[in-house]
């Protein structure tokens, strides 16, 4: 028998491991910025980068079990866009097709909205160095813009939903045409948090961008074709930490993405959140 002194220490080391586990996993904990950022990255440079993507990866398959991500013969198509995200799920993916016990197809498309310093030929070597087939859609959005509106200050208007919607369709052509039947996307835990408080404070209801939906519920265009977001149960800083361990390519930033940050849906959701988790 041990001592009851013994006992209670150990339920107290295992209480603060749990205590310590449900920090670093629950979405909400997640908001905490740079102190949580800071903590995860001491604890990954302690126990070894090798333990956060594995982490990472399990959460993926843990994910893909629960919503029927992933199945033999599939053919998945990663949209690639050049971000930190992006190339942590493509990883993902890569790590999952060797240990999964049945076959599927990796494949990546980038979008290139024609900005300049856009690095798409640093994602596009990223791609063969890692031996995934890539393919590019390619879009001149500037010119787009200012082909489109007579309003000479039309060009420097933010273009978020028309390049969503440019890229949306031209992701789908390409699935159609190369038989994909998964689109894999980049969000992660913090952004579907993000995406249910714009949903619910805007009265869209309790909704969020689901881990495994159909492509277009409005549209039965392209019925075979589903969209699944494999680090769906991953947060942004799990996911930060992840994408230090690797030499991803630089892909340049979006020239509106200081008016994104400053008075953004995302950035704003994003905001309320943190200020809700210091509470």
């Amino acid at each position: 028998m041990f001592h009851p002194k013994v006992i209670f220490r150990i339920v107290g080391v295992l209480l603060f491991f749990e205590a310590m586990f449900l920090l670093c996993s629950v979405p909400v904990a997640m908001y905490y910025s740079e102190p949580v950022e800071a903590i995860l990255w001491s604890v990954a440079t302690m126990v070894g980068i090798g333990t956060i993507l594995t982490y990472i990866c399990r959460s993926a398959g843990r994910a893909s079990c629960e919503y029927a991500m992933l199945q033999e013969h599939d053919r998945v198509l990663a949209a690639l866009s050049g971000g930190a995200d992006s190339f942590v799920m493509l990883e993902t993916l890569l790590y999952l097709q060797k240990r999964s016990p049945f076959k599927f197809e990796v494949m990546a498309a980038t979008f290139d909205p024609g900005f300049e310093n856009f690095n798409l030929e640093g994602i596009a070597e990223y791609c063969r160095m890692r031996q995934v087939p890539h393919t590019v859609c390619k879009v001149n959005i500037p010119e787009l813009l200012a082909a489109d509106s007579a309003d000479p200050d039309a060009r420097f208007r933010r273009p978020c939903v028309r390049c969503s919607r440019l890229r949306r369709g031209m992701l789908y052509g390409l699935a159609r045409e190369q038989k994909i039947n998964k689109l894999a996307l980049g969000h992660h835990a913090s952004d579907l948090m993000q995406s249910f408080m714009i949903s619910l404070l805007r009265g869209q209801g309790l909704t969020t961008m689901g881990p495994n939906v159909p492509a277009d519920e409005k549209h039965d265009s392209e019925p075979n074709l589903r969209i699944i977001r494999p680090l769906a149960l991953v947060s942004e800083e799990w996911v930060k930490s992840a994408a230090k361990a690797f030499e991803f390519p630089a892909a340049g930033e979006c020239p509106y993405k200081e008016a994104l940050e400053a008075s953004g849906d995302r950035s704003w959701a994003k905001k309320l959140l943190a200020q809700c988790a210091e509470r």
